[in-house]
């Protein structure tokens, strides 16, 4: 039996809230290799759009002074 098969398998006795998951987990692998797969439900779920890490490199810094404790604190310390 194939890889392809076994998961099949396992997937039938699902009930749809999970193959849902189970496809959205394999856009997010398949995202890595330039595979997309579209599907009628993504159509109408707001939970097909995917994140993709790093999109906001470099886009958000900390103050040099973050691990200072701000004048206002320090008479409750």
């Amino acid at each position: 039996m194939t890889l392809q098969q076994q998961a099949v398998k396992v997937i039938e006795h699902l009930p749809d809230e999970k193959i849902l998951q189970v496809i959205q987990f394999a856009k997010f692998l398949s995202a890595d290799s330039g595979f997309q797969v579209s599907s009628k439900h993504e159509e109408n779920s707001d939970d097909s759009y995917i994140r993709k890490p790093g999109v906001l490199k470099r886009r958000i810094t900390m103050a040099e002074n973050f691990d200072e404790t701000p004048e206002c604190m320090k008479e409750y310390m």
